[in-house]
């Protein structure tokens, strides 16, 4: 039924599964500035082995929507990757500040 009325206002193209792959990318993303937030300012260190995967994952996902021309999910994706490239640095900074 949503698939219906999805394909109804965009027609038989994939722009909208293009457009909620992005718009969830990037709630995804706004999610993690809190925690951004506490590891930028020392508070916290994220498990550096989910955080180096997690960044892998989503450049992954980056490259695979590009080679779709999913551009929007491109960008979402290139967005929330750098987020948790950006937990991983700082959380690596952060651990080698405590040993």
């Amino acid at each position: 039924m949503i698939a219906d009325i999805l394909t109804s206002i965009f027609g038989e193209s994939y722009a909208w599964q293009d457009l909620v792959i992005a718009v969830v990318s990037i709630l995804f993303g706004f999610i993690l500035i809190p925690q951004l937030k506490d590891v930028w300012y020392g508070k916290s260190i994220l498990n550096l082995y989910t955080a180096s995967l997690t960044t892998i994952g989503l450049y992954v996902l980056a490259v695979t929507f590009f080679t779709m021309g999913f551009w929007i999910s491109f960008i979402a994706e290139l967005f929330s990757g750098t987020i948790w490239l950006l937990l991983f640095v700082l959380s690596f900074k952060n651990y080698r500040k405590s040993i």
